[in-house]
């Protein structure tokens, strides 16, 4: 398969709806936190919390899906091949950070599930741990798009930000 010169129009919507969304559980996770020791130790939640803690879990079900066709989208339409003037080491970083992006955001939702309606204690640990990392590789997403943007004078922001199709 040829390579795109863009991402076409489904790509770019799903990327910054699941942007929007991992903002949205940040902000949501104070309250998950509450309501999950509140459920592991037996006691009552606020109703904030409550609300808090339902609207968390069901935004990472739909980030889990989104995600989802965000991977068959990439296998069955391709991606934008990444400029050749970039060096190597940048090349395999932005290689890295996607790869562990679409990890998180598949296996963060497993992981949040598996706590919450399971009690799995271990897997809330790890699905902090996790969102702990997908906060830096965020950032470091944003970072490198900016680097390309101002500093390389690349198209690589341009790309996500208007379609080709």
């Amino acid at each position: 398969m040829t390579a795109p010169d863009r991402y076409g129009s489904a790509q770019i919507l799903l990327h910054w709806l699941v942007a929007g969304l991992i903002s949205l559980q940040f902000l949501l996770h104070e309250g998950m936190e509450m309501a999950f020791e509140a459920q592991l130790k037996g006691t009552s939640v606020s109703a904030t919390q409550e609300i808090a803690a339902n609207s968390h879990v069901a935004f990472g079900l739909v980030i889990f899906l989104l995600a989802g066709i965000r991977v068959f989208l990439r296998v069955t339409h391709g991606v934008p091949a990444l400029p050749s003037e970039e060096p190597a080491v940048l090349q395999l970083l932005a290689k890295g950070t996607h790869f562990l992006l679409y990890a998180l955001l598949l296996g963060l939702p497993i992981g949040g599930a598996l706590a919450w309606f399971q009690g799995a204690e271990w897997a809330g640990d790890l699905h902090g741990f996790g969102a702990g990392l997908l906060f830096f590789v965020v950032l470091l997403h944003i970072a490198g798009a900016l680097v390309q943007h101002f500093v390389l004078k690349t198209d690589v922001l341009r790309r996500m930000t208007r379609s080709g199709s």
